[in-house]
């Protein structure tokens, strides 16, 4: 387990070494396009998308800006035409008693997973292949509720998908949302969507100037002469 883990953390951490270490603004998907962050956090703390990308780009942090709130080893996020990947290594959220030491979420084609490796919230182990939008509240001592979503996954207006691997939700309205990739379905969004409304047939209007024919009349009956026989 120990070599598993440590083999997954040189790796990622490879790849910090060989990317620009630059923070970057928000990432923006457009249709045929990826995007992806490692986190982001609003409320009392507020922490852009970092680090952030979008088309084709890859980008590492081997430590993040000081702040009262995320520690983390490594941030790694990928981003190329309808796919994208975002990592991180080793976080730690001490105001959510959160713990992981990898977590990803992938999103290809317009479909996403996330992977959670020994993730847990106090005692609470997080499961490592969460169904999407697998929605929890874990009370923890000292600290009260700690809502989360693991595999949070959202249809964007374009049709894009943006898959998080983790939402955290504070008592004191701060939210933490960690490894997140958005992505376009392969081929992007059809204009018509399959389904739709069905066009009333439009009857085809009659030439101008052609009479309509009258139907056939029957035929005038001919007065047959007979005699009737007289009686009395």
């Amino acid at each position: 387990m120990r070599s598993t883990r440590l083999a997954a953390t040189t790796a990622v951490i490879a790849g910090a070494l060989a990317a620009p270490l630059a923070l970057t603004g928000t990432a923006s998907a457009t249709a045929g396009t990826g995007s992806a962050y490692g986190l982001a956090a609003t409320g009392l703390v507020n922490i852009p998308q970092t680090p952030a990308v979008t088309a084709t780009a890859d980008k590492s942090l081997v430590s993040l800006p000081a702040n009262p709130l995320i520690d983390v080893k490594v941030l790694h996020v990928t981003a190329k035409p309808a796919s994208a990947r975002a990592s991180v290594v080793d976080l730690s959220i001490a105001k959510a008693a959160l713990t992981a030491h990898l977590v990803t979420a992938t999103c290809k084609g317009g479909t996403g997973t996330s992977t959670l490796a020994d993730a847990r919230i106090g005692n609470h182990r997080l499961a490592a292949y969460a169904a999407p939008n697998s929605a929890l509240n874990v009370p923890v001592q000292g600290l009260g509720t700690v809502g989360v979503t693991l595999n949070k996954q959202v249809r964007n207006p374009d049709g894009s998908l943006t898959v998080t691997a983790i939402e955290v939700r504070l008592t004191d309205a701060q939210t933490i949302s960690i490894s997140s990739a958005t992505c376009a379905r392969t081929g992007g969004t059809p204009t018509t969507p399959p389904g739709g409304p069905t066009e009333t047939p439009v009857p085809t209007p009659t030439a101008p100037g052609s009479p309509t024919t009258p139907p056939s009349q029957a035929p005038k009956p001919t007065p047959v002469p007979s005699n009737l026989p007289v009686t009395g």
